[in-house]
């Protein structure tokens, strides 16, 4: 249920545009299902030669299984940041988790960035498919980003108490 009674510091009500932080939750559950997904041996999106190479060490299966549980964790804190529920949790956690989420990713879209820099410096062909999985990372960074940012914007809610007030 999407919280209609936080009111953001514009006067709107978060119901009114709760994309982003819905966007980083399905950001997010693509995410696991794709580590998901090449960790079962389907290597979508990925080199299957390089893919087939790397997931023969084990530890490499290993961290894409750890990689998938924390794209699964991504989901519920993005919801958390507007879901009735999240509102039980301490808020600094929530907030811990949701900069945690988009300060990994903003890392990794960061190094890839500086990475086709200097392939490009150096005169090589940068249209390939790590090209798309650094956009992928930077739009995610971004939706987290935004989605805490947000969190952090919007007016906390008082408890209820027992009368309702």
């Amino acid at each position: 249920m999407i919280d209609t009674a936080t009111p953001m510091p514009d006067g709107t009500n978060r119901a009114k545009r709760p994309w982003i932080e819905y966007g980083a939750a399905f950001w997010a559950l693509i995410f696991a299902a794709l580590h998901i997904a090449w960790a079962m041996g389907w290597y979508v999106g990925l080199d299957e030669e390089m893919a087939r190479g790397a997931f023969e060490r084990r530890w490499f299966l290993i961290y894409d299984l750890i990689a998938a549980g924390l794209c699964v964790l991504a989901i519920a804190v993005a919801l958390a940041l507007v879901q009735r529920w999240g509102q039980r949790l301490p808020r600094l956690m929530i907030s811990v988790l949701a900069w945690g989420c988009a300060g990994i990713l903003a890392l990794r879209a960061g190094a890839g960035v500086i990475h086709l820099a200097f392939l490009a410096a150096a005169g090589n062909n940068v249209s390939s498919v790590l090209s798309f999985w650094d956009l992928w990372f930077c739009l995610g960074a971004g939706l987290f980003a935004a989605s805490v940012w947000r969190f952090w914007r919007a007016k906390p809610l008082r408890r209820l108490t027992g009368n309702g007030k």
